[in-house]
């Protein structure tokens, strides 16, 4: 699959260099059709949903509303392990993350509101640092050709007890500009960010955090044809910000520490 790239200033991107993580604490993986939607959201209808301490990431809309940004976050993670480990004995599963983007010590990051593995294995591996993870079932089907990182359409689809998310997008033409800027800027800005923050199991008020190493996103453009968010539907949400798709990245992660 593939993904593409207000008139609000367009922010300022920092391009930090990726420093390299020891391998030893890391866990790695190739994160295959990756697909990213993100939704522009009124602020106040966001604020319950991040602890004290966590700013969310807004910018004002065309009508000079500020809003926060809901994202959902697809892929196939290929080859999932720790890092010294061959590739051979790692694990494959589908998973979903619907992350709120924010800002923390100054950095930017991603909250994560639900997280959906498709993997007993790994559902039971992240429950050490989260309690917002859940297995649940996948159905998923895409059209394309990985070679040439290009797709012609998609769905998603994955169901728990309480829970539906249902996509289907359709391959289009990247537009010259959305709220955050030009093409350009705005997949740097929905997609450039290393620290991802979970509620921790350990204590209500905890973080656990992450970091995340990964080469910039050159995405596809993607049109929503259809959707469902059952976790969201007070949000009200309505056409994103930008739809992405990716056929492959690979990824570094490391739990860096608790607050």
């Amino acid at each position: 699959m593939s993904v593409q790239e207000t008139e609000a200033p367009a922010p300022t991107i920092t391009r930090a260099p990726l420093r390299t993580l020891p391998k030893v604490a890391t866990a790695s993986a190739t994160l295959r059709d990756v697909f990213i939607v993100t939704w522009a959201v009124p602020v106040e209808k966001l604020l319950g949903l991040v602890p004290v301490g966590v700013t969310l990431e807004r910018l004002p809309s065309s009508d000079g509303q500020l809003v926060g940004f809901v994202q959902l976050v697809f892929a196939l993670r290929d080859d999932a392990r720790w890092s010294p480990l061959p590739a051979l004995l790692g694990d494959d599963f589908h998973e979903t993350t619907l992350q709120l983007l924010t800002r923390t010590d100054g950095e930017r990051s991603a909250f994560v509101v639900a997280h959906f593995v498709g993997s007993t294995q790994a559902a039971g591996t992240l429950t050490a640092f989260t309690r917002v993870v859940e297995e649940a079932r996948f159905h998923v089907y895409i059209a394309g050709d990985p070679a040439r990182q290009t797709f012609a359409r998609l769905g998603i689809k994955l169901t728990t007890h309480a829970v539906q998310v249902h996509l289907r997008a359709e391959a289009c033409e990247p537009p010259e500009r959305t709220l955050i800027g030009s093409w350009h800027e705005s997949v740097a800005f929905l997609t450039r960010f290393n620290r991802q923050l979970h509620p921790a199991r350990l204590s209500k008020e905890a973080l656990s955090l992450f970091r995340t190493e990964h080469p910039p996103l050159t995405p596809c453009a993607a049109r929503l044809t259809h959707q469902v968010l059952r976790p969201f539907d007070d949000l009200e949400l309505g056409e994103p910000v930008l739809a992405l798709y990716q056929a492959e990245l690979p990824v570094t992660s490391l739990p860096i520490k608790r607050k």
